[in-house]
């Protein structure tokens, strides 16, 4: 026999014991097929009314991205933060979604002030496509289902516009209150359909930016009319579909509006554990959002006239700049010439207010006078400068030295450092200037996407112009201070 030839023939039996055997690996093989197969037990889904944008058709289906309508590699990777799974595209991008919503898991849990909060039911990111592919209506729908009796919180994203970073922090967010709203074994009947409001996540949002220092504080700074540009009850009621369609200032008046309400209910006493406690109710109650507010809000057992009055002084508070936020160039210049002003009694008593190049005539006058003219420029000056543009604290460094000299009544080439001092100020704005308008083309110019509604961008600029120059009226402090100008002089009670 030649080395490695096999034999010509041989004989096969078959015995009792491998038969068995044969046997025993068939069942091991079908339940793993049944275990390896849930979708075909599933049983109905719990779909959150979560409306088309566009099409506005609720979400009662699975929505149109499904990995038969999209290219989906078979052989999906799949990233895990707990139970946060992200599946599909690449690494980095599944990587940086995981830690988006495990990082807005944690910033939550501790919101609530309660950090050992772990999440109860799958949270599962379903990545489809890539960018450059053809778009779909809805590229971000979030859904839930319920497999063998426990619930799984889904969302599917499509690529082929990139990441919607906006849209995507809602969603994850909605989908860590869906949990909290039914991991701890809230009974829901069959054809309920959970819900969180629009304005929630948005608050809680917001609150998190805010409670971070990511939150931009302008819009609380800003002296808009919110409620007559939105209602309370109107925030209230807003679906989904409502919210995205939202144009010119109502999106900025939601946002503002929705943080202050949820940062005026956390700031109450035992706010933050109440919060957890209503989050845990919230997305199957089924009555009026303020009546379970009340319930574990005690202190919000008011009309809805106070509950606004309320959220407009919240407002008022997050709007409070802090020390460490300074003023961009030409709002620092702006408030530059509003300080620079010295204020003293004329001859006859009355009260003269002139810009700091009027500083000849508050030099003739007694010590004592000239120190009260300069004194609050100087008060002023020094706030400013915690404030200012960093640049600009040289310059109002000699400005504090030009009103010693005032004070003094030294006049030690007043008049031509104060030209140079405005010659630095006007490049300084003009490059300030310059900078901001570079910026504004490269935004316009590096935009992937440019929607053309510039009629809606000059109505917006022409209603805040409207509300800048609007005069108030019926505005009590406002009547105090004519007053008060009327009386001691000034530009006002010249013209009256």
């Amino acid at each position: 026999m030649i080395r490695g030839a096999y034999p010509t023939s041989f004989t096969l039996r078959i015995t009792p014991s491998v038969l068995c055997l044969g046997g025993l690996v068939l069942l091991i093989l079908l339940i793993l097929l049944i275990l390896l197969a849930p979708r075909a037990m599933s049983e109905d889904s719990l779909v959150p009314t979560a409306p088309d944008p566009k099409g506005g058709q609720p979400a009662t289906t699975v929505p149109s991205v499904t990995p038969a309508a999209v290219d989906v590699v078979e052989e999906e990777g799949v990233s895990r933060f707990g139970k946060i799974s992200v599946r599909g595209s690449d690494q980095n991008t599944r990587g940086g979604i995981s830690s988006m919503a495990n990082a807005m898991h944690t910033e939550l849990c501790k919101l609530c002030a309660a950090p050992e909060y772990k999440i109860k039911l799958p949270i599962i990111i379903q990545l489809y496509g890539a960018e450059g592919d053809a778009e779909l209506k809805r590229h971000i729908v979030s859904k839930i289902d319920q497999v063998q009796g426990q619930y799984q919180l889904k969302l599917h994203v499509h690529l082929a516009k990139g990441v919607d970073h906006k849209l995507l922090r809602y969603h994850l967010m909605e989908l860590l209150l869906y949990d909290r709203g039914l991991g701890a074994g809230q009974f829901v009947e069959k054809g309920e359909r959970v819900l969180v409001k629009p304005w929630l996540i948005t608050g809680l949002l917001e609150a998190l930016d805010i409670k971070a220092g990511r939150a931009d504080k302008r819009i609380y700074q800003a002296e808009l009319p919110y409620f007559g540009i939105l209602p309370l009850q109107q925030v209230f009621d807003s679906s989904e579909k409502s919210w995205l369609e939202m144009d010119g200032r109502k999106p900025l008046a939601f946002r503002a509006i929705s943080g202050a309400m949820t940062n005026a209910l956390l700031r109450q006493p035992g706010g933050r554990p109440s919060m957890s406690a209503y989050l845990a109710e919230v997305a199957t109650f089924k009555g009026e959002t303020e009546n379970l507010m009340r319930k574990h809000f005690p202190g919000m057992n008011k009309s809805r006239n106070s509950l606004g009055k309320w959220v407009n002084l919240e407002m008022l508070e997050l709007g409070t700049a802090r020390m460490t936020q300074v003023y961009s160039i030409v709002e620092t210049d702006k408030r530059l010439d509003s300080v620079l002003k010295l204020r003293y009694r004329g001859e006859k008593g009355a009260a003269m207010a002139v810009d700091i190049d009027g500083y000849a005539d508050v030099i003739k006058l007694k010590p004592a006078e000239r120190y009260e003219a300069a004194a609050g420029a100087r008060a002023e000056l020094e706030r400013l400068s915690y404030r200012c543009f960093p640049i600009y604290r040289p310059l109002i460094g000699e400005y504090e030295m030009l009103l010693r000299e005032i004070v003094s009544g030294k006049d030690k080439d007043i008049k031509v450092r104060l030209t140079k001092l405005t010659d630095v100020r006007l490049k300084m704005l003009g490059s300030g200037r310059r900078v901001r308008d570079y910026l504004d083309w490269y935004y316009i110019t590096q935009s992937s996407e440019v929607t053309g509604d510039y009629q809606k961008y000059r109505a917006l600029t022409n209603a805040l112009e409207e509300e800048r120059l609007r005069p108030r009226t019926g505005d009590d402090t406002q009547r105090y201070l004519d007053d008060v100008q009327r009386i001691y002089g000034g530009d006002s009670g010249k013209d009256k």
